[in-house]
């Protein structure tokens, strides 16, 4: 497969923004990791690693590869489990809305 200079510069960007996502991402669950979002913040920092895998060899290896698809598959499981528990922690905190003084536990 042949490479433009636009893909081969892409490449380092893509290696650098996603590193840096991942790192202020769990640096971020570490800070709220005893709020109630702080499981939903440690998947999202999972899921943004593995989206910038995904995106890195989606330039260097192409489209078709078998890896790419179980990659986007558990990239997108992520997605949804990280998308449930802030749904799953939202009825939770309405439901104790009436309790005066919120907890946070996790």
């Amino acid at each position: 497969m042949t490479h433009s200079v636009v893909h081969l510069l892409g490449i380092p960007f893509a290696i650098v923004a996603g590193t840096g996502a991942g790192v202020f991402a769990l640096l971020s669950w570490g800070i709220f990791r005893n709020s109630p979002f702080g499981t939903a913040i440690a998947l999202l920092s999972v899921g943004m690693v593995a989206l910038t895998i995904y995106h890195t060899m989606l330039l260097v290896a192409g489209p078709e590869s078998l890896v790419l698809h179980v990659l986007r598959s558990a990239a997108n499981t992520i997605v949804a489990i990280f998308l449930g528990l802030l749904i799953l922690r939202h009825r939770q905190l309405r439901g104790n809305r009436s309790g005066g003084d919120l907890a946070w536990t996790d």
